[in-house]
This record gives C-alpha cells, sequence and structure tokens, in this order.
C-alpha cells in the first residue's frame, strides 16, 4: 500500500510539474528582443505565450521606452497589468472576501496549475 501510495504521489509531482509554462520575461528581456530587431507583434506574442505581466510604474515605462521598446508593447503590458488587477479583483475578492488554503480552482484560470490553487 505504501508502495501504491509513493508511486501516486510521484505521478502528480510529476504531472504538475509538467503543467508550469515557461518563465514570465523580464523587462531587460523585452529589451533585448526590442534591440534584435524583432517586431512589436513578435514581442506581443513571446509576452502572450509566456503569461508574462510586469507592474511598471511610470518611470519604468520611461526606462523601457529609452531603451528602444515601442509604444505598442509598452500599451500592451500595461493593458496586461490593468486586466491582471481586475481578475484579481473579480476573482480574489469578489466572491464574499479573500480565499485563504490550498484546494480545486473554482473558476476558469492560466494562472499556474488549473486543479490546484492557493486561496
Amino acid at each position: 500500500m505504501r508502495t501504491l501510495l509513493a508511486l501516486l504521489a510521484a505521478f502528480l509531482l510529476a504531472s504538475c510539474a509538467s503543467l508550469q509554462g515557461p518563465p514570465p520575461l523580464t523587462g531587460a528581456e523585452i529589451v533585448e528582443l526590442s534591440k534584435n530587431g524583432r517586431s512589436p507583434a513578435e514581442i506581443i506574442a513571446e509576452i502572450q505565450r509566456t503569461n508574462t505581466v510586469l507592474a511598471l510604474n511610470a518611470s519604468d515605462i520611461v526606462r523601457l521606452h529609452n531603451a528602444g521598446v515601442s509604444n505598442e508593447v509598452l500599451d500592451y503590458l500595461q493593458r496586461v497589468h490593468f486586466d491582471e488587477l481586475r481578475w484579481r479583483d473579480r476573482y480574489w475578492y469578489g466572491y464574499g472576501g479573500f480565499y485563504r488554503g490550498w484546494g480545486p480552482c473554482p473558476f476558469p484560470t492560466n494562472r499556474g496549475s488549473p486543479w490546484l490553487c492557493y486561496y
């Protein structure tokens, strides 16, 4: 019985590790993509693929713009950040208070594992 439980636990851990996507991009990586000649559409596609959300303040936006990141990419990054804030307000705080604990996700999400959430 213990062997069966150990195999089941190993399987679950391996499958949870495979559910994680690529790591999100950093601001420096977005600057590097811009300097390497990638188009704004290609950079936005990479941001979408990696589920990157950056909380940028005004000085960060100016710094990225001065480093060569296009306005289209900066506008997209800001829009994604606002969407993330709206998502948190709606799902984390909108169901009668802040959720606490681990359990199955009560809502569809692309943030981490769709099977296990901290709430």
